[in-house]
Protein backbone atom coordinates (compact mmCIF):
# COMPACT_ATOMS: atom_id res chain seq x y z
CA UNK A 1 0.00 0.00 0.00
CA UNK A 2 1.26 3.32 -0.98
CA UNK A 3 0.12 6.76 -1.61
CA UNK A 4 -1.77 5.38 -4.78
CA UNK A 5 -3.23 2.86 -2.70
CA UNK A 6 -7.42 2.55 -3.90
CA UNK A 7 -9.83 2.07 -1.43
CA UNK A 8 -11.98 -1.03 -2.16
CA UNK A 9 -9.55 -4.06 -2.54
CA UNK A 10 -9.15 -6.35 -0.33
CA UNK A 11 -5.89 -6.47 1.99
CA UNK A 12 -3.36 -9.60 1.36
CA UNK A 13 -0.11 -10.56 0.54
CA UNK A 14 2.89 -11.50 1.55
CA UNK A 15 6.66 -10.16 1.52
CA UNK A 16 7.10 -7.46 -1.78
CA UNK A 17 3.73 -7.11 -3.00
CA UNK A 18 1.66 -4.57 -2.94
CA UNK A 19 -1.32 -4.60 0.00
CA UNK A 20 -4.24 -2.54 -0.64
CA UNK A 21 -7.72 -2.59 2.17
CA UNK A 22 -11.01 -3.60 1.54
CA UNK A 23 -13.74 -1.21 3.56
CA UNK A 24 -14.24 -4.12 6.29
CA UNK A 25 -10.93 -2.78 7.56
CA UNK A 26 -11.90 0.60 8.23
CA UNK A 27 -12.68 -0.27 11.86
CA UNK A 28 -10.69 -3.68 12.26
CA UNK A 29 -7.29 -4.07 13.07
CA UNK A 30 -4.46 -5.73 11.47
CA UNK A 31 -1.30 -6.45 11.66
CA UNK A 32 0.86 -4.87 9.08
CA UNK A 33 4.80 -5.26 7.65
CA UNK A 34 6.15 -2.03 6.70
CA UNK A 35 8.90 -1.12 4.28
CA UNK A 36 9.89 2.99 4.40
CA UNK A 37 12.44 4.73 3.46
CA UNK A 38 14.63 6.62 6.17
CA UNK A 39 15.22 10.41 5.54
CA UNK A 40 18.20 10.89 3.06
CA UNK A 41 19.45 13.27 5.94
CA UNK A 42 19.49 10.90 8.91
CA UNK A 43 22.53 9.00 9.77
CA UNK A 44 20.92 5.38 9.74
CA UNK A 45 20.40 6.22 5.75
CA UNK A 46 24.01 7.37 5.05
CA UNK A 47 25.73 4.63 7.26
CA UNK A 48 23.26 1.75 5.86
CA UNK A 49 23.68 3.06 1.97
CA UNK A 50 27.84 2.89 2.76
CA UNK A 51 27.87 -0.50 4.40
CA UNK A 52 24.80 -2.43 2.68
CA UNK A 53 26.17 -5.72 4.28
CA UNK A 54 25.46 -4.40 7.15
CA UNK A 55 22.57 -5.34 9.25
CA UNK A 56 21.07 -2.80 11.53
CA UNK A 57 18.42 -3.97 14.36
CA UNK A 58 16.90 -1.53 16.20
CA UNK A 59 16.32 -3.02 19.69
CA UNK A 60 14.51 -0.37 22.00
CA UNK A 61 13.75 3.20 21.75
CA UNK A 62 13.75 6.36 24.49
CA UNK A 63 12.66 9.60 24.03
CA UNK A 64 15.54 11.87 26.36
CA UNK A 65 14.60 15.42 25.41
CA UNK A 66 12.42 17.05 23.27
CA UNK A 67 14.04 16.21 19.84
CA UNK A 68 16.53 13.68 21.53
CA UNK A 69 16.17 9.64 21.15
CA UNK A 70 18.22 6.82 22.98
CA UNK A 71 18.31 3.81 20.80
CA UNK A 72 20.28 0.51 21.50
CA UNK A 73 21.18 -0.47 18.20
CA UNK A 74 22.95 -4.35 17.03
CA UNK A 75 24.92 -3.90 14.15
CA UNK A 76 26.16 -7.15 12.36
CA UNK A 77 28.17 -7.84 8.99
CA UNK A 78 31.02 -6.01 7.28
CA UNK A 79 31.34 -2.22 8.45
CA UNK A 80 29.36 -3.27 11.34
CA UNK A 81 32.87 -1.68 13.54
CA UNK A 82 32.80 1.47 11.10
CA UNK A 83 29.95 2.92 13.05
CA UNK A 84 32.03 4.00 16.30
CA UNK A 85 34.13 6.17 13.98
CA UNK A 86 32.14 6.99 11.26
CA UNK A 87 29.29 8.74 13.77
CA UNK A 88 31.69 11.17 15.07
CA UNK A 89 31.16 12.61 11.44
CA UNK A 90 27.30 12.81 12.00
CA UNK A 91 25.98 16.01 12.89
CA UNK A 92 22.88 14.92 14.50
CA UNK A 93 24.23 12.05 16.76
CA UNK A 94 24.91 13.36 20.35
CA UNK A 95 26.74 9.85 21.85
CA UNK A 96 27.93 6.35 21.01
CA UNK A 97 28.47 3.98 23.49
CA UNK A 98 29.88 0.60 22.55
CA UNK A 99 29.76 -3.34 23.41
CA UNK A 100 31.46 -5.64 21.37
CA UNK A 101 29.27 -9.29 21.15
CA UNK A 102 31.42 -11.42 18.91
CA UNK A 103 33.65 -11.38 15.51
CA UNK A 104 30.64 -9.64 13.60
CA UNK A 105 28.73 -8.57 16.02
CA UNK A 106 28.79 -4.86 17.96
CA UNK A 107 25.93 -3.60 19.97
CA UNK A 108 26.15 0.65 20.26
CA UNK A 109 23.91 2.91 22.40
CA UNK A 110 22.95 6.01 20.33
CA UNK A 111 21.52 9.17 20.88
CA UNK A 112 20.84 11.33 18.21
CA UNK A 113 18.25 13.81 16.88
CA UNK A 114 14.84 12.20 16.11
CA UNK A 115 14.71 11.52 12.44
CA UNK A 116 11.79 12.59 10.25
CA UNK A 117 10.54 9.43 10.47
CA UNK A 118 10.02 8.92 14.23
CA UNK A 119 8.59 12.67 14.24
CA UNK A 120 5.64 11.32 11.33
CA UNK A 121 4.96 7.78 13.32
CA UNK A 122 4.73 10.03 16.61
CA UNK A 123 2.35 12.63 15.02
CA UNK A 124 0.16 9.37 13.94
CA UNK A 125 0.36 7.47 17.19
CA UNK A 126 1.55 4.13 15.40
CA UNK A 127 3.23 1.98 17.85
CA UNK A 128 5.80 0.65 16.03
CA UNK A 129 6.95 -3.30 17.23
CA UNK A 130 10.15 -3.66 18.00
CA UNK A 131 12.92 -4.98 16.13
CA UNK A 132 13.23 -2.23 13.52
CA UNK A 133 15.98 -3.27 10.88
CA UNK A 134 17.42 -1.12 9.05
CA UNK A 135 19.53 -2.46 6.02
CA UNK A 136 20.44 0.02 2.78
CA UNK A 137 18.16 2.49 3.34
CA UNK A 138 14.85 1.24 3.95
CA UNK A 139 13.30 0.83 7.12
CA UNK A 140 11.19 -2.75 8.43
CA UNK A 141 8.99 -3.26 10.92
CA UNK A 142 5.25 -4.41 12.06
CA UNK A 143 2.63 -2.23 13.64
CA UNK A 144 -1.08 -2.77 14.65
CA UNK A 145 -3.57 -0.42 12.91
CA UNK A 146 -6.86 -0.27 10.77
CA UNK A 147 -6.65 0.49 7.42
CA UNK A 148 -7.42 4.21 7.12
CA UNK A 149 -4.81 4.86 9.89
CA UNK A 150 -2.14 2.64 7.78
CA UNK A 151 -3.30 4.54 4.21
CA UNK A 152 -2.69 7.95 5.93
CA UNK A 153 0.51 7.25 7.76
CA UNK A 154 2.03 5.92 4.66
CA UNK A 155 0.91 8.94 2.62
CA UNK A 156 2.04 11.22 4.92
CA UNK A 157 6.21 9.12 5.60
CA UNK A 158 5.86 9.07 1.61
CA UNK A 159 5.23 13.07 0.83
CA UNK A 160 7.87 13.34 4.06
CA UNK A 161 10.17 10.96 4.15
CA UNK A 162 10.63 8.55 1.25
CA UNK A 163 8.78 5.73 -0.77
CA UNK A 164 6.56 3.67 1.94
CA UNK A 165 4.21 0.89 1.45
CA UNK A 166 2.78 -2.47 3.25
CA UNK A 167 4.89 -5.66 2.39
CA UNK A 168 2.28 -8.16 4.07
CA UNK A 169 -0.83 -7.53 6.09
CA UNK A 170 -2.89 -10.03 8.53
CA UNK A 171 -5.35 -10.26 10.65
CA UNK A 172 -4.94 -10.66 14.79
CA UNK A 173 -5.82 -14.10 15.40
CA UNK A 174 -7.32 -15.15 18.31
CA UNK A 175 -5.55 -18.66 18.44
CA UNK A 176 -2.04 -17.27 18.94
CA UNK A 177 -2.93 -15.38 21.69
CA UNK A 178 -4.71 -18.71 23.39
CA UNK A 179 -1.07 -20.11 22.64
CA UNK A 180 0.51 -16.95 24.72
CA UNK A 181 2.52 -16.11 21.55
CA UNK A 182 3.76 -12.39 21.31
CA UNK A 183 2.90 -10.98 18.10
CA UNK A 184 6.53 -11.43 16.83
CA UNK A 185 6.27 -14.74 18.28
CA UNK A 186 3.20 -15.47 16.15
CA UNK A 187 4.69 -13.86 13.00
CA UNK A 188 8.00 -15.71 13.73
CA UNK A 189 5.57 -19.18 13.79
CA UNK A 190 3.10 -18.55 10.87
CA UNK A 191 6.01 -17.56 8.37
CA UNK A 192 8.15 -20.88 9.75
CA UNK A 193 4.71 -22.94 8.90
CA UNK A 194 4.24 -21.37 5.42
CA UNK A 195 7.81 -21.80 4.62
CA UNK A 196 8.07 -25.34 5.30
CA UNK A 197 10.39 -25.11 8.73
CA UNK A 198 8.50 -27.70 10.62
CA UNK A 199 7.97 -30.39 7.98
CA UNK A 200 9.78 -33.50 8.17
CA UNK A 201 12.55 -33.28 6.64
CA UNK A 202 12.90 -29.45 7.24
CA UNK A 203 12.28 -27.15 3.89
CA UNK A 204 14.22 -24.48 5.39
CA UNK A 205 17.38 -24.00 8.12
CA UNK A 206 17.05 -21.67 10.76
CA UNK A 207 19.69 -19.24 9.02
CA UNK A 208 17.50 -18.80 6.42
CA UNK A 209 13.99 -19.08 8.11
CA UNK A 210 16.16 -15.71 9.75
CA UNK A 211 17.18 -14.49 6.23
CA UNK A 212 13.89 -14.56 4.15
CA UNK A 213 12.44 -12.89 7.69
CA UNK A 214 14.78 -10.34 8.04
CA UNK A 215 15.66 -11.28 11.32
CA UNK A 216 18.76 -12.24 13.16
CA UNK A 217 19.50 -15.69 13.19
CA UNK A 218 19.74 -15.52 17.44
CA UNK A 219 16.27 -13.68 17.43
CA UNK A 220 14.44 -16.43 15.47
CA UNK A 221 16.58 -19.41 17.23
CA UNK A 222 15.03 -18.14 20.41
CA UNK A 223 11.90 -17.69 19.13
CA UNK A 224 11.72 -20.90 17.71
CA UNK A 225 12.20 -22.50 20.99
CA UNK A 226 9.81 -20.63 23.24
CA UNK A 227 6.90 -21.32 20.51
CA UNK A 228 7.73 -24.92 20.42
CA UNK A 229 7.80 -24.72 24.42
CA UNK A 230 4.48 -22.79 24.16
CA UNK A 231 2.63 -25.51 21.89
CA UNK A 232 4.10 -28.42 23.62
CA UNK A 233 2.21 -27.14 27.27
CA UNK A 234 -0.69 -25.69 25.22
CA UNK A 235 -1.39 -29.45 24.22
CA UNK A 236 -0.18 -30.69 27.80
CA UNK A 237 -2.92 -28.60 29.21
CA UNK A 238 -5.27 -29.99 26.78
CA UNK A 239 -4.47 -33.38 27.43
CA UNK A 240 -4.69 -32.82 31.32
CA UNK A 241 -8.03 -31.29 30.76
CA UNK A 242 -9.37 -34.64 29.78
CA UNK A 243 -7.82 -36.49 32.48
CA UNK A 244 -10.42 -37.23 35.81
CA UNK A 245 -8.96 -39.15 38.77
CA UNK A 246 -10.62 -42.22 40.00
CA UNK A 247 -12.91 -41.59 42.67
Amino acid sequence: MSSTTKPGRRMEGREGTAVESSPSDARGYSLYRIAAQLGKDSWGYRFSRAHPGVRIELLDRLEVGTDLILVEVRMMGPGAFDWARESQKEPGVVRVESHVEDSRTVLYRVTFRAPAIHIVTREHKILIHYPIIIQSGVSQFETFGTGPQMRSYLDDLTRRVGPSHVTAVRRASVPSASLGLTQVQDTIFRDAVALGYFRSPRAISVTGLAERLGRSKSTVSAALVKIQRRLAESALQIDLSTFKTSS
